[in-house]
């Protein structure tokens, strides 16, 4: 199964601590999305990444295409509450480069998570260390710098829990040793 990963889960070391046997297949765009960070945490109440669906097919997200096992993706709709702050959708993607493990070109069809309606709130920001989380994720995959500088200009907030703020902190920085 194919799994189209736009937020954090881009950061192979948060993809791995859900789905240890999961293969990065590469660097992947979808068309015709944008994506906001509106979506309710489930841990904390700060803004999650989201995509959604725009007249505009010049708009483009990226992000890290994955295949996982069909006997694993239950810990992935676990870990991304599904059905009960996300939903699944199923979109075609398509490689950003040429890639060796996918077909120059042609598109791919994923599936992902999307929040659910009642879980969007547009006035919700991320936390710094979360926005890091996925700027991180897209260096790691080399995304386009137009991308990640778009990622960057997403404004972005102090968690006010200063313990959880330390260890994402901690753990942002073991990734980049």
């Amino acid at each position: 199964m194919k799994y189209f990963a736009y937020g954090e889960k881009m950061c192979t070391a948060q993809l791995y601590n859900i789905v240890p046997n999961a293969l990065c297949l590469g660097v992947v765009k979808a068309m015709g999305y944008k994506l906001f960070f509106h979506n309710k945490g489930s841990h904390d109440p700060s803004g999650k990444c989201n995509i959604m669906p725009v007249q505009d097919p010049a708009c483009e997200i990226f992000g890290v295409l994955y295949e996982i096992s069909p006997s694993d993706r239950y810990l992935l709709d676990k870990d991304q509450c599904l059905g009960y702050q996300n939903q699944e959708i199923t979109l075609k993607v398509f490689p950003n480069l040429e890639d060796q493990l996918m077909t120059p070109m042609k598109g791919v069809f994923a599936f992902t998570y999307i929040a659910d309606k009642d879980n969007i709130f547009e006035d919700l920001v991320p936390y710094h260390w979360y926005k890091e989380l996925i700027i991180s994720g897209a260096k790691e995959h080399q995304l386009p710098a137009e991308y990640i500088h778009h990622l960057e200009q997403f404004s972005s907030t102090q968690d006010p829990n200063v313990q959880r703020a330390n260890k994402q902190k901690r753990y942002l920085e073991s990734l980049l040793l």
